[in-house]
């Protein structure tokens, strides 16, 4: 007898954003080809939280599927999951920007770093994440400000 992969897709289950019918493992989870949400129990058990795998909370991906909007997260949803995995990045008009946190030598964070293009000037650091949200610019605008022209925002 053959020995089963535990990650095999061997369950279906209905997804928690679309309902749609999506494979499972024997952990419950799998990716809703439908909607593209990642289904797990702890997305259940932490509804209003950013988790990876996904880039917004469970609660946030059922009001925007119902509006019929993208799953995407808002800049301060992505700077949360930004301190969740420690790189993420977007597109801004065929630029790709990517956000890194640094640490110190005691593993506390010390700043973030934010590169969108080959030049060193093209590198910039701020303090934390609100320095980051007031500050950052690409092309001379703000990242806020250019937030609902960005394409992509996902972990590294």
């Amino acid at each position: 007898m053959k020995n089963k992969n535990i990650y095999d897709k061997i369950f279906e289950k209905k997804c928690a954003v679309c309902g749609h019918k999506f494979m499972a493992d024997i952990y419950d989870q799998g990716e809703c080809l439908n909607c593209g949400w990642y289904n797990g129990k702890l997305y259940s058990e932490y509804p209003d939280k950013v988790i990876f795998s996904n880039v917004i909370s469970l609660n946030k991906a059922k009001l925007l599927y119902k509006e019929g909007k993208p799953l995407k997260p808002n800049l301060h949803e992505f700077m949360e999951m930004l301190y969740v995995y420690s790189e993420v990045e977007f597109s801004y008009k065929n630029k790709d920007c990517g956000l890194f946190l640094i640490h110190d030598k005691n593993g506390e964070i010390s700043k973030i770093e934010m590169g969108w293009g080959p030049k060193d000037n093209e590198i910039s650091y701020f303090k934390d994440k609100e320095d980051f949200i007031q500050n950052a610019k690409i092309d001379g605008k703000f990242v806020r400000d250019i937030w609902d022209e960005v394409e992509n925002p996902k972990y590294m």
